[in-house]
């Protein structure tokens, strides 16, 4: 059992403790840790939450679409099993043309055995799947969690990557077996259930991701965002956190959209992150995250409208250009998008919607 305590929400966040009570890698599946040059993180596209046929053709057109954004990976729902291996080698051959690779899914009932397992994972291996989403684990039984466990090492000695799904909260998994790229234990978008969604997204990023990574299925432009705006929804992406970065929209939305430019950017994974002093449990989510160079910032608003000022201390020295993204405030299923320079020196003022968001790009 862990316990955190923390003086603020930014040391909180970023309390590295379930990472350092878990047990290293082994070298012989991950001779270079967690950059084994298999383990790839990356943004995937998914036809679950917002439409598409269950067919080789559909596949194929989401891998050219989710090429078009610069996402890395599909995940592919359970109707690839009635492919044969031929199919199955035509949507993976297609996809990699696009610089897309294959995730394919599978209920956790099917892989209770050795056999099982070996032949399904030899499966992905043999046609070029780069890994799979397992599914309904749905309980926290001893052999559950052995599952885990057993399917991490022999997904890794094929050298697959793993979404778990139907899925308890992550317990320091992801340092033992880094091809756990990400794994739901949130109540994401897939649930229907949520009478309003600001006030859960303005607290998971200080209770649920403490644990880690999460598969929220981000970003969504339909009525499954209910009253968010498409600003949050978009923020969202950049606030929960997971190496596999899976999006609820479908990419022909995601590219008509006025934000294409700042979504095609969103990294899904941080070098560093820093929780700003306005954030508070519920009500508003304010993160400065750090890839390479570029900084994100990102606010998640909670059910009341408000105006901020943000300084930019946390920017390096020069000039950067930024990407804003904003809410209208007369319209949640629309955005305002602009540009400007600024400097560690200056402030941005943000004027939030209830339920609204705000993310800019700031590059040098």
């Amino acid at each position: 059992r862990v316990v955190m305590i923390a003086a603020d929400l930014n040391s909180l966040v970023n309390n590295d403790i379930i990472s350092h009570v878990s047990p290293p890698p082994d070298k012989k599946l991950f001779p270079a840790g967690m950059k084994t040059n298999w383990l790839k993180p990356g943004r995937a596209v998914w036809k679950y939450l917002d439409g598409g046929e269950n067919t080789l053709e559909e596949v194929k057109n989401f891998s050219q679409l989710a090429g078009q954004l610069g996402f890395e990976y599909q995940v592919v729902e359970g109707f690839w099993s009635r492919w044969s291996e031929a199919q199955m080698r035509e949507a993976v051959e297609f996809s990699r043309q696009n610089k897309v690779g294959l995730l394919f899914w599978k209920h956790s009932k099917d892989l209770r055995t050795p056999d099982a397992r070996k032949q399904f994972f030899g499966l992905c291996q043999r046609v070029g799947v780069v890994g799979a989403k397992i599914d309904f684990f749905d309980h926290e039984a001893k052999e559950t969690i052995d599952l885990y466990q057993t399917l991490l090492k022999e997904a890794a000695e094929h050298k697959l990557l793993l979404d778990f799904h139907g899925a308890n909260k992550p317990a320091g998994e992801a340092r033992t077996w880094p091809n756990e790229m990400t794994r739901e234990g949130i109540y994401g978008l897939e649930h229907r259930n949520a009478k309003a969604w600001a006030p859960i997204n303005t607290t998971l990023p200080f209770t649920r991701m403490l644990a880690g990574h999460a598969d929220y299925t981000a970003l969504h432009f339909g009525e499954r965002r209910k009253e968010t705006s498409w600003a949050h929804q978009i923020t969202s992406a950049a606030i929960f956190t997971s190496p596999l970065l899976v999006y609820g929209a479908h990419p022909k939305n995601m590219l008509a959209n006025p934000a294409v430019e700042i979504i095609k950017s969103i990294p899904s994974v941080w070098d560093e992150t820093r929780v700003l002093p306005m954030s508070e449990i519920g009500e508003l989510a304010a993160f400065a995250r750090r890839n390479g160079s570029t900084w994100f910032l990102a606010i998640t608003n909670g059910a009341t409208a408000r105006t901020i000022k943000v300084p930019l201390a946390f920017l390096g020295q020069g000039k950067h250009q930024v990407l804003m993204a904003s809410d209208q405030q007369n319209d949640a299923a629309a955005i305002n998008i602009e540009r400007k320079t600024v400097s560690s020196s200056e402030s941005l003022t943000v004027a939030l919607r209830a339920a609204g968001g705000f993310i800019a790009r700031l590059a040098r």
